[in-house]
C-alpha cells in the first residue's frame, strides 16, 4: 500500500509540474513569431533589385548557372521553391519564430554540371540571411 501511495505522490507531482510550466508558457503572452511577426501588408524591393544590392560575399550565382532561382516569398513557402532543385539535390529549411506570413527572398543556384547547389534565404524586411546551405565548399562559387 506504501509503494502506491508514493506512485500517486510521484505521478501527482509531475502532473503540477507539467501544468506550471504550461502556465508559465502561456501567460508570457508572445506569439511564437513576436520577433518576426507578418510583415505580409508591406512593400519591399523585388527579388532582382534584392540580389543585385546584395553583398557577394553572402551570395553569387554560378558563372553559366544550370538554374538560377531568384523568388520572393512567405516564410511557410520556401520548401515549395527549394524543391524546383530536387533532381540535382535536395534541400529543406525549418525554423520557429517566423510567422508563415513574413516575407523572404529565396536565393539559388545550380553549377553548370549539375553537381554544386547553393541556396540562401533572406529576410525581405531585415534583408539578414535566414539559412544558407551547399552541397561542397564554398569559397568563391562564381570560379566553380
Amino acid at each position: 500500500m506504501k509503494k502506491i501511495t508514493t506512485l500517486i505522490f510521484l505521478l501527482a507531482a509531475l502532473f503540477a509540474l507539467n501544468v506550471q510550466a504550461a502556465l508559465a508558457e502561456s501567460k508570457s503572452g508572445q506569439e511564437p513569431w513576436s520577433k518576426y511577426p507578418d510583415n505580409s501588408a508591406m512593400n519591399f524591393k523585388d527579388v532582382d533589385s534584392f540580389y543585385d544590392s546584395l553583398d557577394k560575399k553572402q551570395y553569387v550565382e554560378f558563372e553559366n548557372a544550370k538554374l538560377n532561382i531568384r523568388e520572393k516569398t512567405y516564410f511557410k513557402d520556401i520548401n515549395k521553391a527549394l524543391s524546383k532543385v530536387d533532381k540535382y539535390g535536395e534541400s529543406r529549411i525549418s525554423g520557429e519564430g517566423y510567422h508563415p506570413k513574413r516575407q523572404v527572398y529565396v536565393l539559388v543556384t545550380v553549377s553548370q554540371d549539375g553537381k554544386k547547389i547553393l541556396t540562401s534565404v533572406f529576410d525581405a524586411e531585415t534583408q539578414r540571411p535566414i539559412s544558407s546551405s551547399s552541397n561542397f565548399e564554398r569559397k568563391n562559387p562564381r570560379s566553380s
